[in-house]
């Protein structure tokens, strides 16, 4: 099967720190993978509108009975649900906000956690997950702070496991997280950290 690679980043800004490490471990990765299809996706910039009302209203309608609005209301949700149905390697770049996730992922996370599409429920059984669970998926994020583990500030870290227990219930248990954390703690530290997330990343990026 051809391999497919979602490279989705959630920073606002144009000079961002995780995008920057996400797009060098893509290269390396598109090096050892040259046949592999490659879809990108800014949504920190080009940000998708998160669920209202209307929106609402039209997913909880049978997809047979929605009206051409209710269809079009759904179409950004469906085609970010395809590009993880199509995709093979998932990347995540994003930063930290407030010791979690930038609202532009949340709102990218409350299109795509829908029933019938990536997850399933039934009354008798409860949830399953709807994602194959040969694909994998990276987080490269960056923070303020230092977040790693074994650092007294490790449990301020919110972002990885809200995103690996998301992708685990819909069915992506593979995953690893890549962070350059310290950006405020001074030049050397900074330089330092993103030294680590860059050698870190050369190292997963040939057998990932």
């Amino acid at each position: 099967m051809k391999k497919t690679l979602l490279s989705l980043s959630f920073s606002p800004r144009v000079d961002s720190t995780s995008a920057a490490l996400a797009d060098g471990f893509i290269a390396d990765w598109h090096k050892a993978n040259p046949d592999a299809d490659l879809r990108q996706r800014a949504l920190g910039r080009d940000v998708i509108a998160g669920p209202d009302e209307a929106w609402i209203a039209a997913n909880m309608t049978p997809e047979t009975n929605r009206t051409p609005d209710q269809v079009q209301r759904l179409a950004a949700s469906d085609q970010a649900i395809a590009d993880l149905h199509a995709a093979s390697h998932i990347v995540i770049a994003t930063p930290m906000f407030n010791f979690g996730l930038p609202w532009t992922l949340k709102s990218y996370v409350d299109l795509i956690i829908r029933v019938g599409k990536t997850f399933s429920f039934d009354p008798a059984t409860g949830f399953g997950p709807l994602l194959s669970a040969d694909k994998k998926l990276m987080i490269v994020w960056s923070s303020a702070g230092e977040y790693q583990p074994g650092t007294p500030t490790e449990p301020f870290d919110h972002l990885t496991p809200y995103l690996r227990q998301i992708f685990g219930f819909m069915g992506v248990t593979q995953s690893e997280a890549v962070s350059a954390g310290n950006m405020w703690g001074g030049p050397e530290a900074a330089a330092a950290s993103l030294a680590s997330a860059r050698a870190r990343l050369a190292a997963l990026s040939p057998s990932w």
